[in-house]
């Protein structure tokens, strides 16, 4: 009862009390304290165990536990123990390059699967989403959430190659709903599943992303004169006397009359390709070989529509152009701003900045340099077209 008085036990008489205490005294040793090796009593050891030493030599050893057994966890500690972060004071030439260069950042990233094409890629060439809850309706989002936070810890997340050409055939007839992971199924539940969201808009969405924080990290580069190294041209006489050139930014477009017509070539070819399809599945009886009034078999397994003339896909998706220039014997990439950006956001950067009126600066190798270039990659790989 509370607020009410205590009745103390008093110690039974069958157990002395000076016994009590000595029972108490030895089971308090050390409180705490996992007892290992000799503290367990007489051992053995050898190069890969511990034994216990028995009384009657002609019994059979008798090993310690591997979780007790101190020669056991001494050699298993040699390879868990974490090594020393590396001194960059102690660097080799050729450390500092490789610590400095993007390409080796973005390739030595953990080799994730793209669940549109299974095609497995470093992390820093692939598009990460994660599911989010919208603010009114409660239903699951698929967002690139990774693009506004520097949050490691997102949640499972849905990987696909950094492409405008993926993202929007994942957008057709959810198709996106085929390559959900068994972890994303798990955490959402079959009701969940059902009610999730792939925006429309997915496809510039990205890109809009991936320019503000490419703007925010340029904004610090372009903050101050000297952290960018203004040049005539990114050509190769004009760049050869700047010291440790990564990569060289460019103001214009780098867009020629040859763009503008590789555009009207492809609209033939997908009128070509439609009314291809159109002749095919109009005159499938008389373009199937199988359909003959003389042949006796059908057709087997693997046809499925009558072949038609087609454009090679060799050419009709030739090899992405990625603009690059020569320095001192090797290439380093060229970027346009113009064609990444927009004209509006280059015009904002540069009148904020102290480079107004350059037409081309130099990004030098650096090691804080690197998220800038990593942004530019994903960004240009991700609008990138192929080739006149």
């Amino acid at each position: 009862m509370p607020g009410g008085w205590t009745h103390r036990l008093k110690p039974s008489p069958s157990f002395p009390r000076p016994l009590l205490q000595t029972q108490c005294r030895h089971s308090s040793h050390i409180p705490g304290r996992i007892l290992r090796g000799d503290d367990l009593g007489p051992t053995r050891e050898d190069a890969y165990q511990t034994f216990r030493a028995r009384k009657d030599e002609t019994a059979k050893e008798l090993p310690l536990p591997p979780l007790l057994d101190q020669v056991i966890i001494e050699q298993r500690s040699r390879f868990e123990q974490t090594k020393e972060r590396p001194r960059v004071a102690d660097f080799t030439p050729f450390q500092k390059k490789l610590w400095e260069n993007p390409f080796a950042h973005a390739l030595a990233s953990p080799v994730r699967q793209c669940r549109a094409t299974l095609i497995s890629l470093p992390v820093a060439l692939l598009t990460s989403l994660h599911t989010r809850p919208h603010p009114t309706t409660n239903d699951p989002w698929l967002l690139p959430v990774s693009m506004t936070t520097d949050k490691k810890h997102l949640g499972p997340p849905f990987r696909f190659i950094g492409r405008r050409l993926i993202a929007t055939q994942l957008g057709k007839k959810k198709a996106w709903e085929r390559g959900l992971s068994s972890r994303i199924i798990e955490k959402l539940g079959g009701h969940n599943l059902k009610n999730m969201v792939w925006r429309e808009d997915m496809p510039d969405f990205i890109p809009d992303l991936m320019r503000k924080r490419l703007v925010k990290k340029l904004a610090w580069n372009f903050g101050f004169r000297g952290r960018l190294i203004p040049v005539a041209s990114p050509r190769t006489e004009d760049t050869e006397n700047v010291e440790d050139v990564s990569c060289v930014l460019l103001f214009r477009s780098l867009r020629t009359r040859a763009d503008n017509l590789q555009e009207q070539a492809y609209q033939i070819e997908m009128a070509m390709d439609k009314w291809s399809n159109y002749f095919g599945k109009s005159f499938t009886a008389k373009l199937d070989p199988h359909a003959s009034p003389h042949v006796t078999h059908t057709s087997p397994r693997w046809y499925t529509d009558p072949l038609v003339p087609r454009l090679q896909p060799r050419l009709q998706f030739p090899e992405l152009v990625f603009h690059t220039t020569i320095w001192r014997g090797r290439k380093v990439a060229v970027y346009s701003l113009t064609d990444l950006l927009g004209e509006e956001m280059v015009r904002e950067l540069a009148e904020k900045s102290k480079y107004t009126g350059e037409k081309c600066v130099v990004l030098k190798r650096a090691r804080h340099n690197v998220p800038v270039e990593i942004l530019l990659m994903q960004l240009q790989a991700y609008i990138a077209q192929s080739g006149p």
